[in-house]
Order: C-alpha cells, then sequence, then structure tokens
C-alpha cells in the first residue's frame, strides 16, 4: 500500500478513536455540520477590512439563525490574505481545499481571482466574487466561478449609459491604469461607446500606483474634452482629484465602483460622479438595520464593499443550507439554483455564474455626500427595489 494510502488510515483511525472514546458522539456529528467560508482579499487594505466585517456579520446572523433550528449546520468564516498576488492567491486556494472549505468568497482582484479559479474548479469549490468584475473569469467555462456584482461588460455599458445619457458626453477622455482590470474595463468602455457612435478624443495609461496625473489630464483639457472617465481602483482616486482641482479641470469627472466611500469633499467642484454596483439605498430598508449593527459592532459606517462581501456570504450561505450539507461540490451545485434576497436585490446565477439583471446605480458628490441620480439594470423593465426576503 503506498504510504499516502497508511497515513489518509492513521488518520482515520485516530479521528475515530477520538470520537468513539474522547468525545462525545453529539460533538463528532456536531463537527461534520460546520460550513467553512473561506474569505480573501488583501487584508491590510482598510476597505478590505470592512468587506470581511461585512461577511462577518453575515456568518453571525446565519449561526444566530441556526441556535433556533435544531441539527442546523454552523458556519465559520476563515479569513487569508493574499496580498493581491496571484501566486499567494494559489497559495492561498490551495488552503482552503485543504481544509475542506465549502466555499469561498473573493478574492479582491481579477489577477488573483484568476491564479485560483483553476484550483478551486478541479476541487468542485465555489469561489463567490464580490469585486473582481472581469468577464473573462465566468466565460471559462468554469462550474465554481461566480459574481455577485456586475461584469466588465455590464459595468462598462452602465458607464456608457452614465457618459452618454445623463452626463452628455459628446467628447470623451478615458483615462486607466495599467492594471489588468482597468485595461478590461477602459477597453470594453470604448467598444460601448463606439458603439454608440461617440468619439473618444484620448484613451491614457498610467502606472498602477501613480499619484501624478498631470499630464493626461492637460491632455484631456487641451483636446476639450467634455467628461473625463477614470478607470482605476478607488485608492488612486484622491490623488486623481486633487490634479482636477488643481488644473481647474471643467470636465465632468465619471469614477469606477467604490469611490463612494471616498469623502471627495476638498475636492469637490460639483461635477464628480462615480457608478458602484448596488440599488438606492432608500430602497431597500433592510440597509438600515445592516448599517446599524455594523456601526454598532465596529463604531464606523459600512462601505460599499461590506455590503457586497455580506451579500456573497448571504449566498453562499442560503446555497449550503439548500444543499443541506457542507460538501463543496453540493454547495457549488445548489448555488446555480439560488435566488437570494440581498441588500441589493435578488441574487440569482446563470449558467456561467454570472449575477442575473446586476443593478447599479450613479452618484453626484454633493459635498461629503454622494446622493443617487439615476438607477440602471440590463433589464429595462427592473425597478431599484430590494428583494423581499
Amino acid at each position: 500500500m503506498p504510504q499516502n494510502k497508511y497515513a489518509s488510515r492513521r488518520r482515520l483511525l485516530s479521528a475515530l478513536f477520538v470520537c468513539s472514546f474522547l468525545l462525545p458522539a453529539a460533538a463528532c456529528a456536531e463537527d461534520d455540520r460546520i460550513a467553512r467560508l473561506g474569505f480573501v482579499a488583501r487584508m491590510p487594505d482598510v476597505l478590505a477590512q470592512s468587506a470581511r466585517q461585512g461577511a462577518a456579520i453575515a456568518v453571525d446572523e446565519a449561526n444566530e439563525q441556526r441556535a433556533r433550528t435544531a441539527d442546523a449546520i454552523r458556519f465559520e468564516l476563515v479569513p487569508q490574505d493574499d496580498r493581491g498576488n496571484p501566486n499567494m492567491a494559489a497559495n492561498v486556494a490551495r488552503y482552503f481545499v485543504k481544509s475542506s472549505a465549502s466555499g469561498v468568497i473573493g478574492h479582491w482582484s481579477s489577477d488573483a481571482a484568476f491564479a485560483a479559479a483553476d484550483i478551486y474548479e478541479r476541487a468542485g469549490i465555489a469561489q463567490v466574487n464580490f469585486t473582481s468584475t472581469s468577464s473573462e473569469l465566468t466565460s471559462r467555462g468554469y462550474k465554481t466561478a461566480f459574481r455577485v456584482v456586475g461584469s466588465t461588460a455590464g459595468v462598462a455599458a452602465s458607464l456608457a449609459d452614465a457618459a452618454i445619457d445623463e452626463l452628455q458626453g459628446q467628447h470623451i477622455a478615458v483615462i486607466g491604469n495599467d492594471s489588468s482590470s482597468s485595461k478590461a474595463l477602459t477597453e470594453a468602455f470604448i467598444g460601448q461607446l463606439t458603439a454608440r457612435s461617440k468619439k473618444v478624443l484620448q484613451t491614457a495609461t498610467v502606472g498602477a500606483t501613480t499619484s501624478d496625473f498631470n499630464t493626461v489630464l492637460k491632455s484631456a483639457t487641451e483636446m476639450q474634452a467634455d467628461v473625463i472617465f477614470f478607470a482605476a481602483y478607488v485608492a488612486q482616486v484622491p490623488a486623481f482629484l486633487a490634479a482636477v482641482k488643481r488644473l481647474n479641470v471643467k470636465a465632468r469627472i465619471l469614477l469606477n465602483t467604490g469611490t463612494t466611500n471616498q469623502d471627495v469633499s476638498a475636492e469637490d467642484n460639483g461635477h464628480f460622479y462615480a457608478l458602484e454596483a448596488d440599488i438606492p439605498q432608500d430602497q431597500c430598508p433592510s440597509w438600515k438595520a445592516f448599517n446599524q449593527k455594523y456601526q454598532a459592532r465596529y463604531g464606523r459606517p459600512p462601505s460599499t464593499y461590506s455590503r457586497y462581501a455580506y451579500n456573497a456570504a448571504g449566498a453562499l450561505i442560503q446555497a449550503v443550507r439548500q444543499a443541506n450539507s457542507t460538501e463543496a461540490a453540493k454547495v457549488t451545485a445548489a448555488l446555480h439554483d439560488i435566488r437570494y434576497a440581498s441588500l441589493s436585490g435578488e441574487i440569482a446565477f446563470d449558467k456561467a455564474g454570472n449575477r442575473i439583471n446586476p443593478p447599479y446605480t450613479l452618484y453626484h458628490a454633493e459635498g461629503a455626500s454622494w446622493r443617487p441620480i439615476r438607477f440602471f439594470s440590463a433589464d429595462k423593465n427592473s425597478n431599484a427595489r430590494c428583494a423581499k426576503s
């Protein structure tokens, strides 16, 4: 018999001895009913921390409900830091496989999600993305890749609606960075504009860590752009908007998802807009309860990512319950069939794992606040209402 079979037999006999002689039978049965939900992101990032906290609230709520139900599955959140690095992401994915995770919330970046995808697919473990929007991830035929926010294609379509219909853009400049996610979004956005016969004056790329936007903004201004779309992660937004103010740029500024987590009042020129993968708060009463619970526990308001991660955790929890199993493959199968009442409307997935009819809302900066001004959905008959739980 090969060495690994001897090792497996020893572990099995050891577990049987513990359950038979050292622990009550109920304790061993209980261990079989623990669903370990992985959570993975760039943990030092403040927004990633807020996302982990949102997922933790969903897990705690599920366990509170479990306390009232006999023989229900208990949930455990297992956070890991992949540093946004593809090699680390692959190592984290292997860890979740070895620890028999029922599903994984994350990864944060598209590059990390790609690096882990094959590992999860072989193990049958669902990865439920709540920030990674790459359309390619759910077009590769994976059965285990899901997304509770829209894809790059969906984001680009709503951004184009915002730039053309709401902001009345005729001369549009696009500034992105050299990350794969920004490149994909820039390409998709330009494709949408071209299809609608709108002229793109300029496409510029900066480094993903730069804070120098003088050259690209001066060029856009010289070309008389009336709308400038900044297709980059929120970490670069403060420096970008500071440059907009310093250079007295008059164009309307359209920003990517995540920006409404920022207080831009110091730079506000009255022309800042941001798209979020959400519905307006006043259309979802359950937001109020979530916000209150989050603030009571953590002493500050939740971010958009807190809600997205809460939604991802909630979808996984519902799939575990629907499968009545902690086995990853059964949970993955159940995810394809769920209809989950989330903080941003009903979540259901198509065959590829894309969210069906993901919502988007355009916000306008007004001092320290962001006011919702328009709702978008791929389903033109859809409204901006929270799903009924």
